[in-house]
Parts: C-alpha cells; sequence; structure tokens
C-alpha cells in the first residue's frame, strides 16, 4: 500500500524514497510513534507475503476439519 500525504502516519515517522511506514501492531489507526517502523519497500513486501503464506498455510491444514477436500 502507497503512503499518501494526508494519512495521519506520515507527519509521525518519517520515511525516505523506497521506504515505506509499517504498523507493527497491524492497526492502520495505531499512529503511534512507536507502533510505527520504517522499513525497505522490499523487506515490507516480504514480510507480509510471508505472513500471506502462513495464513494459506492454516487454511489448508484446517481445511479437513470444515470438510473440505485439498486437491
Amino acid at each position: 500500500m502507497r503512503d499518501r500525504k494526508n494519512d495521519a502516519h506520515m507527519n509521525v515517522v518519517p520515511a525516505g524514497p523506497g521506504q515505506v511506514r509499517h504498523h507493527r501492531n497491524e492497526d492502520k489507526n495505531d499512529n503511534t510513534p512507536s507502533n510505527l517502523e520504517v522499513k525497505d519497500r522490499g523487506a515490507h513486501t516480504a514480510d507480509h507475503n510471508r505472513m500471506r503464506g502462513l495464513s494459506k498455510l492454516r487454511k489448508a491444514l484446517s481445511m479437513h476439519t470444515r470438510g473440505e477436500k485439498l486437491y
């Protein structure tokens, strides 16, 4: 997601070109400095992709309990 100039966190933590402000607790309304960290765009994307991969794995592992077929 791209930072926009009207986002509240823009004024809390400065970020340079190629960097994004990441909300540590994933709550986009919590713009306290302790919740925001600056990451390189690539590292930020990799972190989110890694989390998405885990959620897909969790879903696949629990398919049998929901009566879904895994294939």
